[in-house]
């Protein structure tokens, strides 16, 4: 609300100082006009004004257009006021004119020089290292040779966000370096985002169409924020796989071993048999015929055993 209602003063200011202002006695029955009403010239540029003493029915005694610089070309009751090169800081031109009385008409035109900013840069103050989050910085816009500073909007930005606009409170006419501060509170959305300012001079409708606007550098920032991280539950789904691991393993060698020793007890008894079996007909007295036979049966249970 406040910088509002600096806009508002800054702008009657330069209404006030760039618009013609009249003065009458009690016998003026009109005032001297100047044409364009209000004069907005780039510093070094050439200019020049009109200005009719008297439109109507009056009488004309004395007239002229007072000025520090340049010249005037007078034509009955109009003249013209010429200038090369317009150098010279918050000029006025009276225009003016008596009717034979002690009064005299008078309009007073205020010019207004101005010149667009030399430079303009972006810093932070007493920072240059990285920022952290939710922690307040501040950015100075600084704004080289610029006149008039009263008539100067400064903006600043972050990415193509307007960040907040500040006028200047000086009234100096001739070009100032204006330096303008804003604090900012970064957030983590904030890191790579890049700063910077815009210095515009606002010169009115008797201005330029384009106001002179020039920016500044862009200001990368880099955040540094911090992050919560949730440590994993516990899973309980090796432990139980050790478990029954250990259980089981034991269990199946030793029925493992089980089978082993009765698959060879087994054996063991059945080789016995028939060993007792072929001792017992070898020991029997038997005939030849037999004793072959006995002989025969002998070698095939022998070669049954090797073949089991």
């Amino acid at each position: 609300m406040f910088s509002y209602f600096i806009f508002l003063v800054a702008s009657s200011v330069t209404f006030l100082c760039t618009h013609q202002v009249s003065s009458q006695g009690s016998n003026c029955t009109e005032n001297p006009v100047f044409t364009p009403s209000a004069l907005v010239v780039k510093y070094g540029d050439p200019a020049n004004v009109t200005c009719v003493v008297c439109q109507k029915n009056c009488s004309v005694d004395v007239s002229g257009l007072e000025r520090p610089v340049g010249k005037v070309l007078q034509n009955g009751t109009t003249m013209l006021w010429t200038v090369d090169r317009l150098t010279e800081w918050g000029i006025s031109l009276q225009c003016y004119y008596s009717n034979g009385t002690s009064d005299q008409c008078t309009t007073r035109l205020n010019t207004t020089l101005y010149q667009p900013p030399e430079s303009v840069s972006i810093s932070f103050v007493n920072h240059t290292e990285m920022m952290f989050e939710n922690q307040q910085y501040t950015l100075q816009c600084s704004v080289q040779n610029v006149a008039p500073v009263q008539s100067l909007t400064v903006t600043f930005y972050r990415g193509n966000t307007a960040l907040g606009h500040l006028q200047s409170r000086s009234e100096h006419k001739k070009p100032v370096n204006e330096t303008f501060t804003l604090n900012i509170t970064p957030r983590r959305e904030d890191d790579g985002a890049q700063y910077w300012c815009e210095a515009k001079l606002e010169l009115g409708p008797a201005g330029p169409q384009s106001p002179p606007v020039v920016t500044s550098e862009k200001l990368n920032a880099t955040v540094y924020f911090t992050t919560t991280t949730r440590k994993p539950e516990p899973t309980t789904i090796k432990s139980t796989t050790r478990s029954t691991t250990r259980a089981t393993t034991p269990q199946t060698t030793k029925s493992t071993t089980t089978t082993t020793k009765s698959t060879t007890s087994s054996a063991t008894t059945t080789t016995a048999t028939k060993t007792a079996v072929i001792a017992q007909a070898i020991t029997t007295p038997q005939s030849s015929s037999n004793r072959i036979l006995t002989h025969s049966f002998m070698c095939l249970t022998l070669l049954l055993s090797a073949l089991i």
